[in-house]
């Protein structure tokens, strides 16, 4: 069952600007500056929860479909005329996309995160990720109790964070695997990331992590 703050939008929302200060829509602004600056024709965003970056797609004629376990966040986002493809997002069948997008949501994936890259690179050869790096879950006391707990979309609590080491760590671990590039386009509170996989020449390829900060 989802913590409170998942069971509605203007609760979510409410405690995302908490945890950010007031920067929360800004999070996303960042991921859609990156998909504007790419012809992109279809978006899958995982684990979308808002409908910020499906908003901007409609507006820019971007076909976009949204994946998430959360019905509270699938049946707001169907209302608005959005595709929705409603469960765990390593179980369903993820459409193919110009590009994959994933804004502070990884996470929840730490004890499953070969299955999902195995997935999206399935499917895609470009994913923007947006992590936090800085938690308030990572503190001690009542704060980092409760934004530990607060953290179940819909199937379990998520205690388990980032931070910028084991994000890198993590990401060169599967470049090794999938032989993908990651540019970091930058990183503050949260790690904002661009990978792509070689194209039919393999020429877009490369074992290197670059650092763009």
């Amino acid at each position: 069952m989802p913590s409170l703050i998942y069971s509605h939008i203007q609760l979510y929302r409410s405690a995302m600007n908490l945890l950010y200060a007031g920067g929360y829509r800004q999070r996303f602004q960042h991921v859609i500056d990156l998909l504007g600056a790419v012809p992109t024709a279809s978006v899958c965003d995982l684990c979308f929860g808002d409908t910020v970056i499906a908003d901007w797609c409609a507006a820019h004629d971007v076909r976009w479909t949204g994946v998430d376990i959360n019905p509270h966040f699938c049946a707001r986002a169907r209302r608005r005329g959005y595709r929705v493809i409603e469960g765990d997002l390593l179980s369903v069948d993820l459409p193919a996309s110009d590009a994959f997008v994933m804004a502070g949501s990884l996470y929840h994936f730490n004890d499953r995160l070969p299955a999902l890259f195995d997935a999206v690179w399935q499917r895609s050869s470009r994913w923007i990720l947006s992590e936090p790096v800085r938690n308030l879950s990572s503190s001690g006391g009542v704060v980092g109790r409760w934004a530990r707990r607060s953290a179940n979309p819909g199937d379990r609590h998520a205690a388990f964070r980032f931070n910028e080491e084991s994000l890198l760590e993590m990401l060169r671990d599967q470049q090794r695997r999938h032989g993908f590039t990651c540019r970091v386009v930058s990183s503050d509170r949260d790690m904002l990331v661009v990978m792509e996989r070689p194209g039919a020449d393999g020429r877009a390829g490369g074992p290197a992590l670059e650092s763009h900060r």
